[in-house]
This record gives C-alpha cells, structure tokens and sequence, in this order.
C-alpha cells in the first residue's frame, strides 16, 4: 500500500477540511430557508433530531430552488432548458450545478429513487406556464407531481421502505398541495395560475377578476375551495392510516405537520369574510392547542402502528393518477 508523504497528507487533510467547511454552509442556508419559507413544517420539524432535520432541510431548498426557476412571472418559461438540463442530470446521476450535487449526495446517502425525481422535475417543469385546471383529476395529479413525490423521497430520508407504505405517503402530499392551493388562490392568480378545477366553479372565473376584486367571481372561487377542502380530508384521513409505517422518532412530527396543514382549510372554511384581506394562517397558539389534541389522541386511542394490518388503501384514491 502506498504511503502519502507528509505534504500530500496536508493537501488531502486541506481538501476535506475545505470540503466539510463547503458542506455545514450549505446545511446552514438549507435550515434558514427552510425556516424562513416552509413556517408551518418546519415547525412540526423541530421534533426530529439533527440528522434527519438537516436531510428534510436540504431537500426543501432544493424543491424551493427548483420552483423558484420555474415560477418566472415576467418571462414564464424562461428557465425551461435549465430546468431539462437538472432533469437530464438526475438522469445521469452527475451535475456542475452546486445546488444540485448536494441533492444527488442526499439521494446516494438515503437511497431515493431516481424516477420519483423526475416525476417531481416533470411536475415543476409542466408548471411554468399560466395555466387553469378543468378538473378534480387534473388537481389530483398535479398534486402529485408538485407534492407527492416530495412526501415520497421524505419516506426514504424516514427510513421507510416498505411499499405498502406509499400509498399513503402519496395521499398526505396530495391533501397537503390542496390545502395550499384553497391558500393561494389570490397568491396563484397573481401569477397567471388558477388550480381550483374549473369542474368545481359555480361561476367562471379569471385571474385578473381574482387579483380586481370582482366580487362574484370572488365567492365562486371560495365556494370551490370549500369543495377543494372536502376532498382534501380524504386524503388526510386515508393518510392517516399509513403513520404506523413511520418509525416512532419521526411519526408526530408528520402527524403534527399534516394535522397543521389540514387546519389551513379549516381556516379557510370558517373565515370567509377575512380570506381575501389576509393570508389564511393558523397562529401559534392554535397551532399548539392542535399537537396537545394530538397528545391525547395518542393517549385514548393508542399506537397508529396497529392500523397498518388492518387497513388496505383505497385504490380509488389514486384513479386519477393511472390516466
């Protein structure tokens, strides 16, 4: 075996102490955008140790880099050969884009799948461009491609990989993605984008009439996320019948993360005077009162672990996704 000499010693101790310097600052701006742009998981986070913190930190900045190409009001479309470009790396496992090559360390470290990056690519790379929704079909794979695949590449980050588990996964991202769609409308129209399908409307409605303040239009839109909301909660309900697949020091942190999100629409629901002059949020003090019901669910009803022999998914769930 060859022996290094002193100076390449230096050199090659130099280059992992530059290396591992690189590293922790791209785990720090990983955490801080993590906390500053995703509030509601992030707090739920705060239950899961460094490791896993840090993995589901370094995959947010990465989806929020990928969304932010994509998400280009002035010139929709304009990153569109970059993002073919990131796609086609994920491909080949290689890249000279910094961002990217600590995803691909992340996805080598747990193992993730390629084709559920490129189901995520493909989701981002379709959303580009202004675009209406006709349909509940069309929401649900939509929700897929943004979301989903995000909760599924999170399961491998958590350890898990038994398939049955999947399902469910899908169905958390899906319920997740609808929550932030009856959110945004005013945010999405903005931006040349309706997502309430089309399907749902009791009266057509426009982003400019959205963004103008009509007020019809206005009340067709919330009419359709109170509806949007309704099938949401199906797909947290079924999700929630996948929590015993998740090992016990991450389990609440989804179950917090998923019971905050789902209180968005509540919020949604039950304020309709305030939806269109303040972003629906769920303040801290319910937000708490919420993971205290949780607590004593666990307490009166026991492990989510005894469901996962009891209870096949519902493959009608994911109809819309075999088109």
């Amino acid at each position: 075996m060859t022996k290094l000499d002193g100076s390449k010693k230096d050199i090659f101790y130099n280059f992992f102490v530059f290396r591992l310097f690189i590293m922790n600052n791209k785990i720090q701006e990983a955490t801080s955008t993590f906390k500053l742009n995703a509030k509601t998981f992030s707090f739920a986070a705060k239950l899961l140790n460094r490791e896993k913190y840090e993995a589901v930190a370094r995959l947010y900045a990465f989806c929020r880099y990928i969304d932010d190409l994509a998400d280009n009001d002035k010139l929709p479309g304009r990153n569109h050969k970059k993002l073919i470009c990131i796609r086609e790396d994920f491909s080949n496992d290689e890249t000279s884009d910094e961002i990217l090559k600590d995803l691909l360390f992340l996805k080598k470290e747990y193992d993730i799948p390629t084709n559920i990056f490129l189901d995520f690519m493909d989701g981002i790379i379709a959303d580009q461009y202004p675009r209406e929704l006709q349909t509940s079909d069309d929401l649900i794979r939509f929700a897929y491609g943004v979301a989903s695949t995000v909760g599924l590449m999170m399961c491998y980050i958590f350890d898990v990989r038994d398939p049955k588990a999947f399902p469910f996964a899908i169905d958390l991202g899906i319920a997740m993605q609808m929550s932030n769609t009856c959110r945004d409308i005013l945010e999405d129209a903005k931006r040349g984008r309706i997502y309430l399908p089309k399907e749902l409307l009791n009266s057509p409605i426009t982003c400019k009439g959205i963004i103008d303040g009509d007020a019809v239009m206005r009340k067709s839109a919330h009419d359709a996320a109170k509806k949007v909301i309704v099938i949401a909660d199906k797909y947290y309900a079924s999700a929630a019948f996948g929590y015993g697949y998740l090992p016990m020091s991450v389990r609440y942190t989804i179950k917090i993360a998923a019971r905050l999100y789902q209180a968005i629409g509540d919020k949604v629901t039950n304020s309709p005077s305030s939806y269109w002059q303040k972003r629906s949020i769920v303040p801290k003090y319910k937000k708490i009162y919420l993971i205290f019901l949780l607590l004593w669910k666990r307490l009166h009803q026991g492990s989510s672990t005894r469901l996962i022999n009891k209870t096949t998914h519902c493959s009608d769930l994911h109809k819309a996704l075999e088109k």
